[in-house]
C-alpha cells in the first residue's frame, strides 16, 4: 500500500489499492518497434550534417484531456528503463519535459534538462559542453554556468555531475583555466588557445557545425543549433556501447497555442527533434503536429513533407495504426475498462468494487481512464470511512463525477480542491495564500492525494490533471457550498499575489522567506512561471492582477524577451486592459522594428481610466521616447509613474534623471539618486546614473567606481541589458585618461553590445575606441572610428547622445593641433543647440568651448556642476593629457 495511504486508512483498510496500466498494445507495440530501430541504428558524422533527410525518431500520441497520453509516456519510459521490452540495450536514459511546467516554455531549461539525463552516459562531453559554455558566456554574461548548473536543477546528482562535466571539459580544452574562475576570458581564448587545443581542432576538422557554432557570437541563434552537437557527443558513446535515449514531450499541445514564427518554442523543439536522429522523442498533445504542412513549414527551419513524412493528417491515413508518427488514443473498450476497476481496487485479491457498480462505471465513462480513475478514488474515499458506496453514486456523466466527488470530500478538502483548480500549477504556499485560513497540516495531506500530481523539478511543483481542473472550475456552482464567481476570483487574486511577490522579492530588495536574497537562479524561472501562471488565471478567471504589470517589465530587464514575444493570443471579449497589457509586452520586446514604429504602435492602444497596467505602458512609452529624442513626451510618461512601487517606479525615477543629465541639471538628480536603490537591477540603474553624473563632472575616479557597481549588480541579477551598458560604460570614462584600461574593457563591451543587437552602444564603443587610438597617435584609425560611430547614429536614426560625436573629435582635432577645425566642430556643437536641435547635453558646448576658446567664460558658467571651483580645472586635464602624448615622445 502506498505510505500516505496506509497512515491514513491504517493497517486494516478494507482493501488495497495498486497502480494498474492496462490496453495500449497497439501504441506500445509502436513504441517497442521504434526502440528497436532506434538502438539498432548508428550514426555517421556526415548522417548527422544531412539536414534534408526524412525525421524517424518521433512518435506522437493525440488524443483528448483524460485519454491517458500522460500515462502512456510514462509506461513506455517505465518498460524499457526496467528492461521489459526484449531486445533493447539495458543501458540507456530518459529525458522528461511536461509543457504544463512554465519553465519547459523556454528552450535553454528544455536543452539543459536533456543534457542532464544524459550525462550518467559518458563522462565527456566536448563539442556540446564547450559550445554550451560560450553560448552561456554570450547570453548571460558575468553568470557563472557551473553555479547556475548546480543551482537550477532539481536532480541533485544529476545536476552536480553536468556541473563537474561542463567545468572539466573546458578546463582541458581552453587551456587550463576551468570554468569557475574563468570569467569572460573563455571568449578571448576561443581565437587563442583553444582553437589550438588538440582535441577543439579534431573537432572541427571532424564535425564542422562545431566550428560553425562556436564562431557565432548571437547567443539566440547559437541555441537552437546546439542540439546537434549533443547527438555528436552522445553518438560517440553510443559507438562504445548501446544505448537506447528518450526524450518525453508531455501536453505539448502548450507550445502549439504559442505564435507560429520562426525562433518560437515549436520551431526550436522541432529543429531539437529533428537534429537529434539518435534519440526517440515521445510526445503528447491534444492537437496533431503540422510541421509536414508546407504553409505551417514557413514558420519552421526544419518543416515540409520530405523531412517529416510520418506526420500525416487524419484524412490522409489511418493515424490509429502504428504506420504513422502520430498515433490516436481512443478510450478503453468494456472488457479493457474492467480489466482496470477489478485491478485499481482489491480486497484480500479480489476485486473491490462490485460487478453491478463496476457495470455502472464503465457505461458512463465512455472509456476514458481519466474517469475511471476518478471513479476509484470517489469508490476508495467512501469505502475507507466503512461506508458502503451506494450504486446511484457512480455512472454520472464527468461533470457530475466531479461535483460526486467534491460533495464527498469534506469542507476543507473541497476548498482545497478548488484552490488547487484557481491555477495550473501550485504549491504549499500558493494554496495557503488562497485559503489563508487552512492549517498547513492539511494543505500537507491535500498535496498526497491521488489526484494532486507532483513534479520536483518545477515551481510551482504541483497540479491537477487539466481535464479535472477546468470540470472542478465549472461544476463548483451544483456544489452544497460552491464557492461564487467573486469568491473564485478573489481566491485567484490570492494566490497569484502570492505568485507575483515570490518572483519580485529581488527586483524590490526585500529579502525571501528564508532571510537571504534569493540567486538568480532561482528568481529567474520563479519570474518567467509567475508571469506565465498569473497571465492565464488572468484570462481563465477574468481578473486583472495588479502586479502583472511589473512582472512583464522585470523579464524585459532580464531579457526574456522570446517569453513576451511568445505570449499567446487570447479572447477578444477578453479585458481591453489585459489585451493592451499583451500587446504592450510584445512591442517592448520586439526589439526588430525600430523605435519609432514601436512607440507609434504603443500610442495607437486605446487606454482607458483606471487601467491598473498603465504605470507599465508608460514605462515602457517613456523609455522609447527617450531613445527618440521626445523628451517632452518622456517626461510626462515618467512622471506620471515616478510613485509607483518598484521596480517600475525606480525605473520611471531614473529615466527622469536621464532626462535631467541630457539637460546638464546635475546637482538636484545628485540628490535625487543618492539613497540608492535597493534591488539589484534599480541598483544598476542607480549606480550608473551617479556615474554618469559623474563622469560629466570629470570625476574620472568616482565614475569608474559607480560604473564598476553597476557592472556588479547587472552581473548578480543576470541582466544582459546592463552588463552591457556598464561595461561600454566604462570604457567610456577611462578613455579620457587611462587609454589602455579602456581598450581591455572595450573587447568585452562590442561583443556584448553586439549580442544585444545595440547599434547604439555599438557607436559608443567606437567613440571610446576612437580616443583611445588619438592617445596612441594613431589619428587616421581614430577618425575612421569616428565616421563609422556617426554612420551607427545614422542606421539608428540618432540625432542626440549623453556624450556627442563632435566632442570626442574637437578633442581628437586638437590633439593633432587642428585648431581651426576644432573651432568649427565645436562651433557646430553651439549652432545645433540654439537651432533647437541640440546634438548633445549643453554641458559639452561649454566643455567643447573651454577646449578652443579658453578666454571664453559664458557657457561654462552656466552649467550646474558639482564642485564648479574646480570644474574648469578637471575639464583641462584631458586635453592636456592627450597634447603632453607629443612631448613625452610617445
Amino acid at each position: 500500500m502506498d505510505i500516505d495511504r496506509f497512515f491514513a486508512l491504517g493497517p486494516a483498510a478494507p482493501f488495497e489499492v495498486h497502480e494498474v496500466f492496462t490496453d495500449r498494445q497497439v501504441p506500445l507495440a509502436a513504441f517497442r518497434d521504434r526502440c528497436l530501430a532506434q538502438a539498432s541504428r548508428s550514426w555517421t558524422p556526415t548522417e548527422l550534417m544531412d539536414f534534408q533527410r526524412p525525421a524517424e525518431n518521433l512518435l506522437t500520441f493525440i488524443g483528448l484531456g483524460g485519454a491517458g497520453k500522460s500515462t502512456l509516456l510514462r509506461q513506455a519510459a517505465r518498460l524499457a528503463a526496467t528492461g521489459q521490452l526484449a531486445g533493447l540495450p539495458s543501458r540507456g536514459a530518459t529525458a522528461q519535459i511536461n509543457f504544463a511546467d512554465p519553465d519547459a516554455l523556454g528552450f535553454e531549461a528544455v536543452l539543459l534538462r536533456i543534457r542532464a539525463a544524459v550525462g550518467s552516459l559518458g563522462r565527456s562531453w566536448p563539442a556540446f559542453d564547450l559550445a554550451l559554455a560560450l553560448y552561456w558566456e554570450r547570453k548571460h554574461p558575468g553568470e557563472n554556468l557551473v553555479t547556475f548548473l548546480r543551482r537550477h536543477d532539481a536532480a541533485g546528482a544529476a545536476a552536480a555531475r553536468v556541473a563537474d562535466q561542463v567545468a572539466n571539459t573546458v578546463d582541458q580544452m581552453a587551456g587550463g583555466f576551468g570554468l569557475v574562475g574563468l570569467g569572460y576570458q573563455l571568449l578571448k581564448l576561443v581565437g587563442q588557445k583553444a582553437t589550438q587545443n588538440n582535441r577543439v581542432k579534431h573537432l572541427i576538422r571532424e564535425f564542422p557545425p562545431f566550428e560553425a557554432l562556436i564562431n557565432e557570437t548571437d547567443p539566440d541563434r547559437m541555441l537552437g543549433y546546439l542540439p546537434v552537437l549533443l547527438a555528436r557527443d552522445l553518438e560517440a558513446h553510443r559507438r562504445r556501447e548501446p544505448t537506447l535515449v528518450l526524450c518525453l514531450l508531455d501536453t505539448f499541445e502548450h507550445v502549439q497555442v504559442l505564435p507560429p514564427e520562426r525562433g518560437g518554442l515549436e520551431d526550436l523543439v522541432s529543429r531539437l527533434v529533428y537534429l537529434m536522429p539518435n534519440v526517440l522523442f515521445l510526445a503528447s498533445s491534444r492537437r496533431h503536429l503540422t510541421w509536414h504542412d508546407p504553409i505551417r513549414a514557413t514558420a519552421l527551419v526544419y518543416g515540409g513533407p520530405q523531412r517529416w513524412p510520418g506526420l500525416r493528417a487524419p484524412d490522409q491515413a489511418d493515424t490509429s495504426t502504428p504506420s504513422g508518427d502520430q498515433l490516436a488514443l481512443e478510450g478503453f473498450d468494456d472488457p479493457q475498462a474492467d480489466e482496470y476497476l477489478r485491478s485499481r481496487l482489491t480486497r484480500e485479491g479480489r476485486p473491490a468494487i462490485p460487478q453491478q457498480l463496476r457495470r455502472r462505471i464503465i457505461e458512463g465513462s465512455v472509456g476514458s481512464p481519466h474517469y475511471l480513475e476518478l471513479s476509484a478514488s470517489l469508490y476508495e474515499q467512501i469505502a475507507a470511512r466503512g461506508q458502503t458506496p451506494e450504486e446511484e453514486l457512480f455512472g454520472l456523466p464527468f461533470p457530475e463525477l466531479v461535483v460526486r466527488l467534491m460533495r464527498d470530500l469534506d469542507v476543507v478538502d473541497r476548498d482545497l480542491l478548488r484552490a488547487a483548480a484557481v491555477l495550473q500549477a501550485f504549491d504549499p504556499d500558493t494554496l495557503a495564500a488562497a485559503l489563508p485560513g487552512v492549517r498547513r497540516r492539511r494543505i500537507e495531506d491535500f498535496l498526497h492525494r491521488a489526484l494532486v500530481l507532483s513534479d520536483d523539478t518545477s515551481w510551482p511543483a504541483y497540479r491537477l490533471h487539466e481535464s479535472l481542473r477546468q470540470a472542478v472550475n465549472a461544476c463548483d456552482d451544483h456544489t452544497p457550498d460552491g464557492w461564487t464567481p467573486k469568491e473564485r476570483q478573489q481566491a485567484a487574486m490570492r494566490a497569484v499575489g502570492h505568485l507575483a511577490e515570490s518572483a519580485l522579492t529581488e527586483h524590490r530588495g526585500q529579502s525571501t522567506a528564508g532571510g537571504h536574497r534569493a540567486t538568480a537562479a532561482t528568481y529567474l524561472p520563479r519570474a518567467v512561471s509567475a508571469f506565465l501562471l498569473s497571465f492565464q488565471a488572468a484570462v481563465e478567471h477574468r481578473i486583472l492582477p495588479p502586479d502583472l504589470g511589473q512582472l512583464a517589465y522585470v523579464l524585459y530587464e532580464l531579457g526574456q524577451w522570446q517569453v513576451l514575444l511568445g505570449l499567446p493570443a487570447i479572447p477578444s471579449d477578453a479585458a481591453g486592459e489585459l489585451i493592451r497589457l499583451r500587446e504592450t509586452a510584445r512591442i517592448s520586446a520586439d526589439t526588430n522594428l525600430e523605435a519609432r514604429v514601436r512607440l507609434a504602435q504603443l500610442r495607437a492602444l486605446p487606454r482607458k481610466e483606471g487601467d491598473p497596467y498603465a504605470a507599465y505602458g508608460e514605462v515602457v512609452r517613456g523609455n522609447l521616447a527617450f531613445s527618440c529624442g521626445e523628451l517632452d513626451g518622456a517626461e510626462r510618461a515618467f512622471t506620471a509613474v515616478v510613485d509607483e512601487a518598484e521596480p517600475l517606479g525606480s525605473e520611471a525615477q531614473l529615466g527622469l534623471i536621464g532626462l535631467a543629465l541630457r539637460t546638464s541639471r546635475f546637482t538636484a538628480p545628485l540628490l535625487a539618486v543618492s539613497p540608492a536603490l535597493e534591488p539589484r537591477i534599480a541598483q544598476s540603474g542607480s549606480a550608473d546614473a551617479l556615474g554618469h553624473l559623474e563622469l560629466h563632472n570629470a570625476r574620472f575616479q568616482r565614475a569608474t567606481e559607480h560604473f564598476g557597481r553597476a557592472l556588479q549588480h547587472a552581473r548578480e541579477a543576470r541582466s544582459t541589458l546592463w552588463t552591457a551598458r556598464a561595461t561600454r560604460h566604462l570604457a567610456l570614462t577611462h578613455m579620457w585618461l587611462e587609454p589602455d584600461t579602456a581598450a581591455d574593457f572595450l573587447t568585452e563591451a562590442r561583443d556584448l553590445n553586439s549580442r544585444l543587437g545595440d547599434t547604439i552602444g555599438l557607436a559608443q564603443c567606437d567613440v571610446a575606441d576612437a580616443l583611445v587610438h588619438a592617445h596612441r597617435g594613431r589619428w587616421d584609425r581614430a577618425e575612421q572610428l569616428l565616421d563609422r560611430a556617426r554612420a551607427g547614429h545614422a542606421v539608428a536614426g540618432v540625432t542626440f547622445d549623453l556624450l556627442p560625436i563632435e566632442a570626442i573629435e574637437t578633442l581628437v582635432l586638437l590633439g593633432q593641433r587642428k585648431l581651426p577645425d576644432a573651432r568649427n566642430t565645436a562651433r557646430s556643437l553651439a549652432a545645433a543647440a540654439h537651432a533647437d536641435r541640440p546634438l548633445g547635453p549643453p554641458v559639452w558646448t561649454a566643455i567643447t568651448e573651454l577646449w578652443t576658446a579658453p578666454d571664453h567664460h559664458v557657457a561654462f558658467a552656466s552649467i550646474d556642476w558639482i564642485e564648479p571651483e574646480t570644474a574648469r580645472q578637471r575639464w583641462q586635464a584631458p586635453l592636456d593629457r592627450l597634447l603632453a602624448r607629443d612631448r613625452r615622445g610617445e
